[in-house]
């Protein structure tokens, strides 16, 4: 059970990483790649970051279970619909959602949920 626990912990990690490449990568294509491009792409990860810090990470500033669900759905449905707008792959784009949609599901059930 621990290895399951742990193996999940590292795919769901994994998974949030992936969204934040994601939103950062797109963001950048779609400001034309140049430099304003960079400095897009790290705002939208900076802004990410300070969302999930503040409603979804584990010891969240603000702790109400409706806050963390909205934005975790609002951010990986954000990076799949950018990566989409930006002209990505379609079966990247999809490999990337159900990868996401399938890890946070088995995160949100027992016994992971208590771990």
């Amino acid at each position: 059970m621990t290895a399951y626990l742990w193996t999940l912990a590292g795919l769901v990690f994994a998974s949030e990483l992936l969204m934040l490449a994601a939103l950062g990568g797109s963001v950048w294509l779609l400001a034309e790649r140049g430099g304003l491009g960079v400095v897009a792409g790290a705002v939208a990860v900076a802004v990410a970051i300070a969302a999930w810090a503040v409603f979804a990470s584990p010891q969240p500033v603000v702790d109400v279970a409706a806050a963390k669900a909205a934005v975790k759905v609002a951010l990986y449905l954000g990076a799949a619909v950018l990566l989409a707008v930006a002209g990505v792959r379609a079966s990247a784009v999809s490999g990337f959602a159900v990868f996401s949609l399938i890890v946070n599901i088995a995160a949100a059930l027992p016994p992971y949920r208590d771990f």
